[in-house]
């Protein structure tokens, strides 16, 4: 008589690990600054194809290279919210009270 026993386990483990696709490297200057803003920050996004004056910066997700916006907060909509990916995102201008106090502005000159 034979006994036949069945495993549920394979016996072998898969020679291949699950390929993530790998997100863009974003450069380290833009990574920073993402990264630094505080939410609730008004900003000048420049993309190559369209700027977004006077932005709300809501956040910044490293995981998926997203950045959340509120534009168009001064209409009478009352703005919406976007979503960019961070690598079409070309320079990012902060306020004047956010930029360093090393640069100077030609009005705080004395002739």
């Amino acid at each position: 008589m034979y006994h036949v026993f069945f495993e549920r386990r394979p016996t072998r483990r898969p020679t291949q690990q699950p390929v993530r696709p790998q997100l863009p490297q974003l450069p380290g200057a833009l990574y920073e600054q993402l990264t630094a803003l505080l939410s609730d920050t008004e900003v000048n996004v420049h993309t190559a194809n369209e700027t977004y004056y006077n932005a709300l910066f809501l956040g910044f997700e490293p995981q998926t290279n997203t950045v959340s916006l509120l534009v168009d907060r001064f209409y009478e909509d009352g703005g919406h919210t976007l979503t960019l990916d961070a690598t079409t995102i070309t320079a990012i201008d902060l306020p004047a009270s956010m930029q360093s106090s090393s640069s100077t502005n030609l009005d705080d000159e004395v002739e």
